[in-house]
């Protein structure tokens, strides 16, 4: 049974990397990647990164075709039959035959690591979306205050951007609330699913790669992705990200959602443990 000090000194090693000053302080004795001011900082070009997404998604398991005609009632009784366990398994299984690999959550091999991501299957090719920062989508102006209060899953974005991926808590109950507001009648238009135990995006697990260390250096990096406008319609309930603030008419047209996707910077074997940057300096 931990002590109490010892469960406040494991939550301090774990919430260090996102706290602002001690990462002021400790910055040169950690490993970072310096982008110049202005760079797109893009290790694959955007058009791949949506070819990968698009052939992932169109591979899951379909609410509904795009070509059908669905009445609400048929669609509502639909949503209510559906077996979200039995559609993780097809989806993961479906991830294996696109991608080549499948990548899942696992007691990190880190010291105080907590949960990490490993490639569990196949081999992850140089250059590969291996997963997606899931969470909700804040602009700069708006308030997370409460919702940052020893959270370690909030990523920031080069313009500011940021990206709540904590699956508990208040963070929990935002990203649920925002997914049934922007909802249109039976249809998602973002995936929930990684708040639970059946993800029907398997890749959605992204908020937990650990940082880097010395002995152990990266083999994924961050990469931003802004959605097209025309994204298919029945595509988007696999995408697990949503804004915090609900949509006008404006928003309709030139609001592009934002994603954060985890690229290989190399070649992955089956069995180790994805490991990113946690620090991108940019001049």
């Amino acid at each position: 049974m931990f002590s109490l000090f010892q469960r406040i000194k494991l939550k301090w090693l774990q919430y260090r990397y996102r706290f602002v000053p001690w990462i002021a302080l400790n910055l040169n004795q950690r490993s970072a990647r310096t982008v110049d001011q202005g760079h797109s900082d893009k290790l694959i070009a955007d058009h791949v990164v949506l070819h990968s997404i698009l052939g992932l998604f169109s591979g899951f398991h379909q609410f509904y075709q795009p070509e059908q005609k669905i009445c609400l009632e048929t669609a509502y009784k639909a949503l209510a039959s559906r077996d979200p366990a039995k559609i993780a398994r097809q989806n993961s299984q479906a991830t294996g035959a696109l991608l080549g690999f499948t990548v899942e959550r696992g007691p990190s091999t880190l010291p105080q690591g907590g949960t990490g991501v490993f490639v569990t299957s196949g081999c992850v090719p140089k250059g590969s979306v291996v997963a997606f920062y899931p969470g909700t989508v804040y602009y700069p102006h708006e308030a997370i205050f409460f919702q940052s209060i020893g959270n370690s899953f909030i990523f920031r974005c080069i313009d500011g951007v940021l990206i709540d991926g904590n699956d508990r808590g208040l963070s929990k109950m935002i990203f649920n609330s925002c997914s049934q507001r922007d909802r249109q009648g039976p249809f998602n238009v973002c995936d929930s699913s990684w708040l639970t135990a059946c993800l029907q995006n398997p890749l959605a697990i992204g908020q937990y790669v650990n940082n880097q260390s010395k002995e152990l250096p990266a083999n994924v990096a961050y990469q931003e992705f802004s959605v097209p406008m025309d994204f298919p319609f029945h595509l988007r309930q696999f995408l697990p990200n949503v804004f915090y603030s609900p949509h006008s008419a404006e928003d309709l047209t030139q609001r592009a959602l934002r994603l954060v996707v985890l690229v290989s910077v190399r070649d992955i074997r089956v069995g180790e443990e994805l490991f990113s940057t946690y620090f991108t300096v940019v001049r």
